[in-house]
C-alpha cells in the first residue's frame, strides 16, 4: 500500500532550500538566491493574488472585500505578504517549521501583518466558518490524494457562507508515463531516490517533490455536498507535464445537494 504521508519530504525542503521547495526555478535556489531573486520571488507571490482577486471580481463577486483570509502551504509567505495587504486578518499554514520561521522573518522585512502562523496538524483547531477567503496554490499537488481530499473538505468547512475557495489541483499528466510512475515510487524509497539523485549528479539527501493527481469528478462532487456554487475554472500545465485546474467557487447557506 502506498503511504498517505510525505511530509517528512517537505520539512526538509523548508529546511534545506525553502525558496527553491516553493518554485522551481534554479534562481531560487539556495546556491543562487540573492537580492534580485529573492525580490522576484515575492514579485511573483504579487502578481499571483492579484490574478485571484481579478478572477473573483470579474467571475464570482465585483465586491468582494474579505477580512479574514487562510492561505494553505504557505512556504516562506510567498503569499501571505500580499494578502496581508488586502485583509485585515490572515492566517498561514505550513507542515514544515523551518518554513513557518522563514515566513516569519519576511513579513517583518516587508512590514505586514502579522499574520498568524499555524502548522498543518493545527488546522483541526481553527473554528468552521471562519474565512471569507480560503486558498491553497501548488501545494495539494504534492500530498497524496486520499490524505488530499481530507484537506479539501477542511478547507470548505472553514469558509464562511458568501466565502470564496480559490483551490489548486494537478489531475492529469501528459508527459513520459514511466517517468511519472518513477517520481512517485522514488518519494517512498529513500534508497531508489538517493541512487537516482547520485545518477542524476544531485546529493544524495535530496529529497524529491511528488506529483499527484486528483479526480475531478471526486472534487466536484465534494464540492456539491458543500454547499459550493458558481464555480469558475482555470486550466494550467507546467513543463514537466502535469496538467493542473485552478478552482474559484462561492459556498452557499444551502447545499445544492443533500448530505
Amino acid at each position: 500500500m502506498i503511504p498517505d504521508n510525505t511530509d517528512h519530504h517537505w520539512k526538509r525542503w523548508g529546511q534545506n532550500d525553502p525558496y527553491y521547495g516553493v518554485l522551481t526555478r534554479p534562481e531560487f535556489s539556495k546556491a543562487k538566491l540573492d537580492a534580485e531573486s529573492r525580490h522576484e520571488f515575492f514579485e511573483t507571490g504579487e502578481r499571483h493574488v492579484s490574478h485571484v482577486f481579478e478572477v473573483i471580481h470579474s467571475r464570482i463577486r465585483p465586491d468582494f472585500a474579505p477580512e479574514r483570509i487562510l492561505d494553505f502551504g504557505c512556504g516562506p509567505a510567498r503569499l501571505v505578504i500580499p494578502f496581508c495587504r488586502r485583509a485585515k486578518f490572515v492566517v498561514g499554514v505550513d507542515v514544515s517549521p523551518p518554513m513557518l520561521e522563514e515566513a516569519r522573518k519576511n513579513c517583518d522585512i516587508h512590514g505586514v501583518g502579522p499574520p498568524e502562523f499555524l502548522r498543518s496538524d493545527q488546522l483541526a483547531s481553527l473554528p468552521a466558518s471562519s474565512f471569507d477567503l480560503v486558498h491553497t496554490f501548488i501545494v495539494l499537488q504534492h500530498i497524496p490524494p486520499r490524505r488530499g481530499e481530507r484537506l479539501v473538505r477542511r478547507l470548505v468547512d472553514l469558509l464562511k457562507d458568501g466565502g470564496i475557495g480559490a483551490i489548486h489541483l494537478t489531475y492529469s499528466h501528459n508527459g513520459n508515463a514511466v517517468r511519472h510512475l518513477l517520481n512517485v515510487w522514488r518519494s517512498y524509497s529513500g534508497l531508489l531516490n538517493g541512487v537516482l539523485n547520485v545518477i542524476t549528479g544531485r546529493p544524495y539527501n535530496r529529497p524529491t517533490m511528488m506529483m499527484n493527481h486528483y479526480s475531478l469528478n471526486r472534487i466536484f462532487d465534494m464540492l456539491l455536498r458543500a454547499g459550493c456554487s458558481k464555480l469558475s475554472v482555470e486550466f494550467s500545465s507546467d513543463p514537466a507535464g502535469c496538467n493542473g485546474v485552478m478552482l474559484y467557487f462561492e459556498k452557499t447557506p444551502t447545499p445544492l445537494l443533500a448530505q
